[in-house]
């Protein structure tokens, strides 16, 4: 019995860090929207130009004409 807790609790760890790395890495790639027009980078390396509206973040499309 005690072997099947320490397996969950390992687990349960391995979730919980999985799901900081996973918030923490689009809480970066999201503008914050202090200003109108942001320039991001995806995670493939792409460029994103973003427009927010009121403080929130409208649309994101790839730069240029």
């Amino acid at each position: 019995m005690k072997q099947f807790v320490w397996i969950m609790v390992a687990f349960a760890t391995v979730i919980l860090l999985l799901g900081i790395w996973i918030v923490t890495r689009e809480a970066k790639s999201v503008p914050d929207c202090a200003q109108k027009i942001y320039i991001v980078k995806r995670p493939d390396g792409e460029s994103l130009e973003c427009v927010c509206s009121e403080g929130a973040l409208a649309t994101c499309f790839k730069p240029g004409p």
